[in-house]
């Protein structure tokens, strides 16, 4: 059966479909199989596909199937309560029929296919969504699009299917599998499962354009959004420092620091120091351990060293907290570096010197002990010399 891509028009008030299809306005769009691979040579003037609203990455919930769906499409990303914007993309260079299709992917690249799902009407049972543009306007806006939470127990069945998908649409639609091939999806669905993150996703568009006989076989490089996460999830809130009780310190390092910020998770989080200039760029991280981070809402660490020990006067950089695996960061605050001073006339070492007249168990040492032995001898040589002088004194007279 083809297909048709309806102009906006209401389908309402005939009595039966003849009637609508003589007043219905609508592009012609044959049966055709889509395939992913190749994609088409990108050149300076060739057709390419560009994202022109972002999807917002916060403040989305990912629904299981037994909670329904969800209350309304995901947002673009300068969506607002009176004005709503959703993912959109836009096929440039190119004048004709056209096909989108998103699915979803991993967060971290190279993007793979994902467990989760995205569900809404224009979307499949294999969780991808289509949508028809062209001839003369080819943005697609995905209006309606939905994230389907796959249960942990249910991660490596659906990751085994996503790649068999995957592989039958390189390979072609026909094409039996061995079962060493099999093996190898199940082997390789299992490692993708133990580090894919449940939590944050990323939408793929990829374009396709018809080929000489009308079918959409010609796939543009797809591109890929920013991360999406879960607004349930530990790392849906926002980084943000509130508060230092330095900030500043040693060119050398090594300064305490009591820092308190939002919400964080102890094994996903660090304290990067950085700075950008003509000269290049430099960063370091602050040193901490997970137990070092209190209560998800204080992080005590130490400050790394400068990357230059001899400098004459402050120097501000930034320092921020970051997440390891999303790679997100808070809005920087500023930490300046003062150079070390130099102890010229030893005032330092002069206090540490020990002193001589005092008894061991009072902070002396042996050389206390001696010069008092000395002393006691000096007292006693000094007596007997002044018994003789007086025993001297009556022959003399």
């Amino acid at each position: 059966m083809s297909a048709i891509r309806m102009a906006d028009a209401s389908y309402h008030g005939y009595e039966n479909d003849n009637e609508l299809l003589m007043n219905l306005n609508y592009d012609y769009i044959p049966p055709v199989d889509i395939k992913t691979e190749p994609y088409i040579p990108e050149n300076a003037h060739g057709p390419y596909i560009q994202i022109i609203e972002e999807p917002k990455q916060r403040g989305f919930r990912f629904r299981y199937e037994c909670e329904g769906p969800s209350h309304g499409g995901l947002p673009g990303a300068s969506s607002e309560r009176n004005r709503r914007t959703y993912p959109t993309v836009k096929v440039n260079n190119y004048v004709g029929h056209a096909r989108v299709e998103v699915q979803l992917v991993t967060h971290s690249d190279p993007a793979r296919v994902h467990a989760h799902s995205l569900v809404g009407r224009q979307c499949t049972e294999n969780g991808t969504c289509t949508l028809d543009v062209g001839p003369n306007d080819l943005t697609a806006s995905f209006s309606n699009l939905g994230i389907l939470h796959v249960t942990k127990k249910g991660v490596m069945e659906v990751l085994t299917r996503r790649l068999r998908d995957e592989r039958r649409q390189q390979k072609g639609l026909h094409h039996l599998f061995s079962d060493a091939e099999d093996s190898s999806m199940v082997k390789e669905a299992k490692e993708l499962g133990k580090v894919m993150d449940l939590n944050i996703v990323r939408l793929k568009f990829t374009a396709y354009l018809q080929d000489s006989n009308g079918g959409f076989t010609r796939a543009l490089k797809p591109v890929v959004s920013n991360p999406i996460y879960d607004s349930k999830s530990p790392n849906a809130s926002n980084l943000k420092i509130s508060r230092m009780d330095k900030t500043c310190g040693s060119v050398f390092g090594g300064d305490e620091i009591f820092l308190l910020c939002d919400k964080v998770q102890k094994d996903d989080i660090e304290i990067r120091f950085y700075e950008e200039d003509e000269e290049g760029a430099w960063e370091a991280f602050g040193d901490f351990s997970p137990t070092d981070v209190h209560k998800q809402y204080a992080i005590v660490f130490r400050t790394p060293p400068y990357h230059s020990m001899e400098i004459q006067g402050s120097v501000p950089v930034f320092l921020q907290l970051k997440r390891k695996k999303a790679g997100d960061s808070s809005e920087p605050k500023i930490f300046t570096y003062v150079p070390h001073v130099h102890d010229k006339e030893e005032v330092q070492r002069k206090k540490l010197k020990p002193l001589s007249h005092y008894e061991p168990w009072r902070g002396g040492g042996e050389q206390e002990e001696e010069g008092g032995e000395e002393q006691g001898e000096a007292r006693g040589e000094g007596g007997e010399e002044q018994e003789t002088s007086e025993e001297e004194e009556p022959t003399n007279t």
